[in-house]
């Protein structure tokens, strides 16, 4: 590669940045917090954000027994398969249907920002435990626009695997 050739990549290098900060100062950030109103869902679609839920719960204890012996990182969040505790306290292996991939991440990203801050106190010489297991799940991060999620109008939104 010459001079010239190198001062020309460097410029449409530098004009892509120019527009994508231009991009950028346009977008605003907006955070959704919804809420389901059961009344207006049928059988199965109670059925699967039940099993949603129940199912976040379920990786989020796994990734939490796996952290026990090894990192976090390590983790296989693209597992189909999760061991679980009964109520006899036996080891049990459930599918995971209906938690899409993207969800998963967003379970296992808070178990990294609560060890995370976990950590960053007990620098700070404060006493603190470890993280427990959930009993039960009650919010998940949808990531990304389109795919996890989608409104629809002013009342309705989609959810990813779930029907209707």
């Amino acid at each position: 590669m010459n001079e010239i050739d190198k001062l020309e990549k460097n410029n449409r290098i530098r004009e892509k940045g120019k527009q994508t900060r231009l991009k950028r100062k346009k977008q605003v950030c907006r955070v959704f917090r919804v809420k389901i109103d059961f009344s207006h869902l049928n059988r199965q679609q109670k059925s699967q954000l039940k099993m949603l839920f129940t199912e976040a719960k379920w990786l989020y204890n796994d990734a939490l027994a796996f952290t026990n012996k090894n990192n976090i990182n390590d983790y296989d969040y693209k597992t189909k398969i999760v061991q679980i505790l009964d109520k006899n306290r036996n080891i049990v292996e459930r599918e995971i249907k209906y938690l899409g991939s993207q969800m998963k991440q967003s379970v296992i990203k808070e178990i990294k920002n609560n060890l995370k801050s976990l950590s960053v106190s007990k620098r700070k010489k404060r006493k603190i435990g470890r993280l427990k297991y959930k009993s039960d799940f009650r919010s998940i991060d949808l990531q990304q626009y389109g795919v996890t999620y989608k409104f629809y109008d002013k009342n309705h939104i989609k959810l990813q695997n779930i029907k209707g």
